[in-house]
């Protein structure tokens, strides 16, 4: 069984690894060609699950630690074996791959400078808005002060048109400098929304020193990436990965 090609970007901090799956290198047909992770995309089940062996065999532990994604704000710590429903998860063990699927959403990574622990986050506008980010580093033993955050491949705010709910919800809940991370869209009333800048913006704000990342963009490298704004809903999910090594 041969393993994927995986992105394996510098995390910034010794002892943690993190790793980004692409759409190469998996069993999957058009249109969740080829490395798609995701379960609940319509895609036939065991083609899914070999690919999921496949991006194992490339990792180290036992198993990978998945959630079951809603688009809210929960964090809980991994357990090999379990499947909860929750958008954030973190662990102290070492050799425990934990994983966040998106197409598009913002995976963000959160380790401790000390490599005591570390965590993942699935944040879309949703989770972003309602506070997961904060809700993960609430969850984990570290103080935000010692953490790093990674931002991994999301949608760009050149490719990412949103309707006024969404700026109104961002700004309820990060007041006026959430403003700067929109701008109008060429079409009245439309905004186009940047992630990242939400992101960082929410980091900032609750003290975390090292922010790094964020530099690619899921819809304009559709040889790399699925892309939900860009294929629609029949598209695959990458994986965005961390452990301590």
């Amino acid at each position: 069984m041969s393993s994927p090609p995986i992105w394996a970007p510098d995390s910034g901090c010794d002892g943690v690894e993190i790793r980004v799956s692409t759409r190469e290198g998996g069993v999957s047909q058009s249109p969740y060609d080829s490395l798609n992770l995701a379960e609940h995309v319509g895609d036939e089940a065991d083609r899914v699950a070999e690919n999921r062996r496949r991006l194992a065999a490339a990792l180290p532990g036992d198993a990978i630690c998945w959630l079951n994604q809603v688009h809210g704000v929960r964090a809980v710590e991994a357990n090999e074996g379990m499947l909860p429903e929750a958008d954030a998860h973190w662990t102290n063990a070492r050799n425990r791959p934990l994983a966040v699927l998106t197409a598009d959403c913002l995976p963000v990574v959160l380790m401790a400078s000390d490599a005591s622990c570390v965590g993942i986050a699935h944040a879309g506008w949703r989770g972003l808005a309602a506070g997961v980010l904060e809700s993960l580093l609430s969850a984990m033993p570290a103080e935000p002060a010692l953490m790093t955050a990674w931002l991994g491949p999301a949608i760009s705010a050149a490719a990412y048109e949103v309707g006024p709910e969404v700026k109104l919800a961002c700004e309820q809940h990060s007041g006026e400098a959430a403003e700067a991370c929109f701008q109008p869209s060429n079409r009245q009333g439309r905004w186009m929304a940047d992630l990242t800048a939400l992101a960082r913006l929410k980091l900032s704000r609750v003290g975390v020193p090292t922010i790094t990342g964020g530099d690619r963009c899921t819809h304009g490298e559709p040889e790399h990436y699925f892309s939900h704004r860009r294929e629609g809903p029949a598209t695959g999910r990458m994986a965005t990965l961390v452990w301590l090594s």
